[in-house]
C-alpha cells in the first residue's frame, strides 16, 4: 500500500517497568512523537496493591487517565479501587476513590499522583493520556537547609543509578523500588492525614457513561463513552470503549473524509493483564487519498491507526474474531466534526457536505462517526 501503510502503528511491547513488582510487563503503550499529534495512549496494568508515582506537576499539559478492571469486555462488573490525589499543594491533596470505569483530568500546573491501587482482584488498568507535550516535571523536596522546595526536572534526567552510581543514569527501572508495605503506608498515611476537603477538583473526575448503542449484535451494549465537553466542560477529549465480540463491518463502504479532524482507531484484546497474548483477530481499515483510489489496510497485531485530517476512509471490518477485539475511537479534540462524502449526479461527481445537525436519520456509518454525538 505504498506509504498508506505508515498509517498502522503497532503497539510497542515495552519492559521498562519490568523490575516494578505491582505492574504486568511487557506493558502495552504506544506515543505518537509525530509533529501535531497530540495523542499517547497505552496500558499500565497493576496487579497488585501498590502506588504509581510521587506528587509532581507536568510543563504545561494537561494529564488524563482512564481507569478500568482487568477484562474490558466485563468492564461494568469489574471489581477494583483506585485513589488518587489532586490538589493545590503537594502536601495536601484531595482524595478520589474510584470504583468504576473513570475518566480524570488534571489540568497543567496541578499537583497530582500518588495513584494507589488499594483494591485489585486480578489487575487494575490505568490509560494514560496526555494532553500536550509535557517535557519537564515539577517535584517538591526539601532544600538543605531543610525547607520546602521545589525542583524542575526538564530534558534528562540527572539520577545516578543506586546500583552503579559513577557509571550510569537512572532509567526509571525499578529494580530498586520494591513496594513494600511498609513503603505504600510511608507514602500515602501522610496525605490522606493532610488532604484537603475543598472538592475544587471534583469536576475533574467523570464516570463513563453507558451507552445503549445501535451498531448491532457484534458490539457488546451498553458500551462506555466519555463525551467531552458534554460531559466536562474544560475537556475535549472524546472515545467509546467497543467490544466486538464476532465478525462484523462497522460504517459504511461510502468512502469518508473528516475534513479538519484527525482519527486514531485503537485496535486491541480485551484482558489488559495479558496485552498480547489475548489478541486473536484480523481486521482491515479501507483508506485512500481520495475516495476514487481507496485500498485495505489489513493486520493482524494490536496497534493503532492513524486517519490524518483530510485522508478518506472507508468501512472498518473486523474480519476475524477469535477473541473479543476492543475498538476505541479516538478524537483529542472537539472541533466541529463535518463529514464529506462523493455523489454521482447527473453523471458529474461532487463532494456532498453534511455536519452533525442535518445527518436527521444516522445510517450504520454515521453511527459510528456520530458514536458520542447523537
Amino acid at each position: 500500500m505504498s506509504n498508506l501503510e505508515n498509517l498502522f502503528k503497532p503497539f510497542i511491547a515495552s519492559d521498562a517497568k519490568k523490575y516494578w513488582t505491582s505492574f504486568t510487563s511487557p506493558r502495552m503503550e504506544y506515543y505518537s512523537m509525530e509533529p501535531g499529534m497530540s495523542f499517547g495512549a497505552g496500558f499500565l496494568v497493576a496487579s497488585k496493591i501498590g502506588f504509581m508515582d510521587i506528587p509532581h506537576i507536568h510543563d504545561g499539559s494537561d494529564n488524563y487517565f482512564i481507569f478500568t478492571g482487568a477484562d474490558l469486555d466485563n468492564i461494568w462488573d469489574s471489581e477494583f479501587q483506585v485513589d488518587i490525589f489532586i490538589g493545590d499543594t503537594a502536601e495536601s491533596m484531595e482524595v478520589y476513590s474510584i470504583t468504576t470505569p473513570t475518566f480524570v483530568r488534571v489540568p497543567a500546573g496541578v499537583w497530582h499522583c500518588p495513584v494507589y491501587y488499594k483494591k485489585v482482584v486480578r489487575g487494575l488498568n490505568s490509560m494514560l493520556w496526555y494532553g500536550g507535550v509535557s517535557h519537564g516535571r515539577v517535584y517538591p523536596r526539601v532544600d538543605e537547609d531543610g525547607n520546602p522546595d521545589i525542583y524542575y526536572e526538564k530534558d534528562n534526567w540527572v539520577h545516578p543509578c543506586v546500583e552503579d552510581p559513577e557509571n550510569r543514569l537512572c532509567t526509571y527501572c525499578g529494580k530498586c523500588f520494591d513496594q513494600t508495605e511498609q513503603q505504600i503506608n510511608d507514602l500515602v498515611e501522610p496525605l490522606y492525614k493532610n488532604q484537603s476537603t475543598a472538592g475544587k477538583y471534583k469536576d475533574c473526575v467523570m464516570e463513563l457513561k453507558k451507552d445503549f448503542h445501535k451498531l448491532g449484535d457484534a458490539v457488546m451494549s451498553p458500551r462506555a463513552v466519555f463525551k467531552g465537553i458534554e460531559d466536562m466542560p474544560e475537556t475535549d477529549r472524546q472515545f467509546s470503549f467497543n467490544i466486538v465480540t464476532k465478525p462484523c463491518k462497522l460504517g459504511d463502504d461510502e468512502p469518508v473524509s473528516n475534513g479538519q479532524i484527525t482519527e486514531y482507531l485503537w485496535f486491541s484484546g480485551t484482558d489488559v493483564v495479558d496485552a498480547y497474548g489475548c489478541f486473536d483477530a484480523e481486521i482491515e481499515v479501507m483508506v485512500g487519498e481520495d475516495p476514487d483510489n481507496m485500498q485495505a489496510l489489513t493486520f493482524d497485531r494490536p496497534g493503532i491507526v492513524v486517519i490524518p485530517a483530510g485522508m478518506w476512509r472507508g468501512a472498518v471490518t473486523i474480519k476475524k474474531v477469535g477473541k473479543p477485539v476492543c475498538f476505541i475511537p479516538w478524537y483529542p479534540h472537539n472541533d466541529k466534526r463535518y463529514k464529506i462524502t462523493q455523489k454521482v449526479v447527473d453523471g458529474k461527481k461532487l463532494r456532498v457536505y453534511d455536519d452533525e445537525v442535518s445527518i436527521a436519520e444516522p445510517s450504520a456509518g454515521d453511527e459510528l462517526y456520530m458514536q458520542i454525538k447523537r
